[in-house]
């Protein structure tokens, strides 16, 4: 028999792009260029299958392709599977059933649905479904496939018996055959400084905060399942191997230090098997760190540690039930003394959470102020707390009344407020959210102060040709490098950007002209052909690709119109003001000179 194993729709029908990601809220966004998650309990289970039986599987991920309901109709009409299988978050619940329900009506297909909303709601989506999977999935998938009794198999609705939580030392390696891993990291997780390859060292958490899709629908009960260190070892040297160009990995689990015995074996084995010298980005949780911990990892290659910090507030944290996880005194201590090594800290912040008040958001506000101000947060997101259905915050609301809309395109955790409580309502939610996000710009500002101002004192190229330069960053470091270049150049430059920056980059007055393309980032497909032409005619000298984050991963678009557009030289400086020659990648910052 053909199995389509499929990760959900790419793009829905209201032109929203999905962000799915596993055992979290999934989010969407009208930008198709985004990047997205690796979908790895699915990509697990698509492994397990061709392990361990005799059909012909075959993975598919629309969010990667970014497919809409009928391109990807047709990619697994090609395949005619007897069995799709698909993990459908609550976001995404809409665009799948309709894509599953069309594959059906063509092959006669059978519809294996997982994930957190098919646990929520089974009786709902078994309406379609043929088989409706509760909690995780990779193993219950396996034995229907191998022909187990139905009624026999615990977590296939509606049997409701508690399945014993897989092995996770027996798993294979994902899914890296249909689709790349490293696929994933072009562009990848924004946040993630260098080409990273997303991997799990465990699963599951020991904390059950009441707002969690891991902790309350992915595994019922808190549980934290660490894989051996030799496996995660083999895992990362198969990795390199197949991928040479490879840079980094994120560790994406939900907390990738449960223990500090397990991270203290894990970093001594990276150490030990000379993989040190890949930059490693982790999910950490703050409750099981100390300063021996933050050492070990800094000397093992780690670079980054994302703390789910979520609120400043003593009863927001109470409302979450965060237990451990809430101790914003020791949270600075241990910011600081992993700084003071050279690790840098991405936390994460959320608004509106159970039990949050306006005095608790205005709270973790002054809280994110006073970490950028010290230089102890590099970057951070920030969440809508939204009440995903399955978790007792989703419960506790629509008991009490407080559910604005359930409208489940809305359940996204970026876009909209869905809860109204009298104590505090949605809009001031809203405005705490939209203030929040105006400390990105503040936190980027930060970062960027590492920029020399003299990182193009030995740059050399045709001194009376022109320069143009990319709008690829934000407007601090476009900025700072038009006024660096005239400051070593004493040359004017020649703006390439968006309507939305023109008024501001006339006001530079070392920007000579600003020439606009469109609203959208750069990409190829939509570079207008007769601006093209146009920068031919110009025959710029000098190109310069502001890259705003340390090696220009996610930049490959804007790289090849510039490489189209005739320039002689074309170089880029990153968020740490390093200027490497693009046509020589081994130059990588040896223009860079200290400020």
């Amino acid at each position: 028999m053909k199995v389509a194993v499929c990760n959900s729709v790419g793009i829905d029908a209201e032109g929203y792009a999905m962000i799915h990601s596993p055992s979290r809220w999934t989010n969407s966004t009208k930008d198709h260029s985004i990047f997205t998650y690796y979908p790895w309990q699915l990509a697990y289970c698509s492994s397990i299958l061709k392990r361990d039986t005799d059909h012909e599987v075959k993975f598919f991920d629309g969010c990667l392709e970014k497919w809409d309901h009928d391109t990807f109709v047709e990619k697994v009409s090609n395949f005619g599977p007897d069995y799709l299988v698909m993990d459908c978050a609550t976001r995404t619940i809409e665009a799948d059933g309709r894509f599953a329900k069309e594959i059906k009506k063509r092959f006669g297909t059978k519809l294996i649905f997982c994930g957190p909303h098919p646990t929520t709601f089974p009786e709902e989506v078994s309406e379609y479904a043929d088989h409706v999977i509760l909690r995780e999935y990779e193993m219950v998938v396996r034995d229907i496939l191998q022909g187990k009794s139905l009624p026999d198999i615990m977590g296939l609705w509606p049997n409701t018996n508690i399945r014993p939580p897989l092995d996770v030392n027996d798993l294979p390696l994902p899914e890296d055959d249909d689709v790349s891993r490293l696929a994933y990291g072009m562009p990848g997780e924004p946040s993630s400084e260098y080409l990273e390859i997303q991997a799990y060292a465990s699963r599951g958490c020991p904390l059950s905060c009441t707002f969690c899709v891991c902790g309350n629908i992915s595994y019922q009960r808190p549980n934290w399942r660490p894989r051996n260190p030799d496996n995660v070892i083999y895992e990362l040297q198969t990795l390199r191997a197949k991928y040479p160009q490879l840079e980094g990995i994120f560790f994406d689990e939900e907390v990738h230090n449960g223990s500090k015995k397990y991270i203290l074996e894990l970093t001594k084995a990276i150490r030990e098997n000379g993989l040190d010298d890949l930059k490693y980005d982790v999910m950490c949780g703050q409750w099981p760190m100390d300063e021996e911990v933050l050492d070990n990892m800094k000397s093992a290659g780690y670079y980054m540690v994302r703390l789910g910090i979520e609120t400043a507030g003593e009863h927001a944290a109470r409302g979450m039930e965060l237990q451990r996880k809430f101790n914003v005194p020791r949270l600075k201590q241990l910011m600081k003394h992993g700084t003071s090594i050279g690790l840098k800290f991405y936390g994460t912040f959320t608004f509106g959470g159970e039990g949050s008040t306006d005095d608790c958001d205005k709270k973790t506000l002054d809280l994110i102020r006073e970490l950028l101000d010290r230089n102890l947060l590099w970057r951070f997101q920030l969440s809508i707390s939204t009440p995903q259905p399955g978790t007792p915050f989703f419960n506790h609301m629509k008991a009490q009344g407080y559910l604005k809309d359930v409208d489940w395109k809305r359940f996204d955790g970026g876009n909209h407020v869905v809860v109204n409580r009298p104590e505090y309502s949605a809009e001031k939610i809203m405005v705490n959210f939209k203030e929040a996000e105006k400390l990105y710009e503040v936190g980027f500002n930060q970062r960027y102060n590492a920029t020399a101002k003299d990182s193009f004192k030995n740059l050399q190229f045709n001194p009376n040709g022109e320069i143009l330069l990319f709008r690829s960053s934000r407007m601090k470091q476009i900025h700072d490098v038009v006024n660096s270049i005239h400051s070593h150049f004493n040359k004017e430059v020649t703006v390439l950007a968006q309507p939305g920056v023109e008024l501001e980059l006339r006001k530079n007055p070392h920007v000579n002209e600003v020439l606009l393309y469109g609203d959208s980032h750069f990409n190829q497909k939509t570079f207008p052909e007769n601006l093209l032409g146009k920068l031919k005619k110009k025959s710029f000298s000098l190109g310069v690709i502001p890259f705003n984050n340390i090696s220009g991963n996610g930049y490959s678009e804007v790289k090849a119109i510039a490489k189209r557009s005739g320039i002689k030289k074309l170089v880029a400086v990153n968020v740490e003001g390093k200027v490497f020659d693009l046509e020589n990648p081994g130059d990588f910052g040896r223009a860079h000179i200290p400020g």
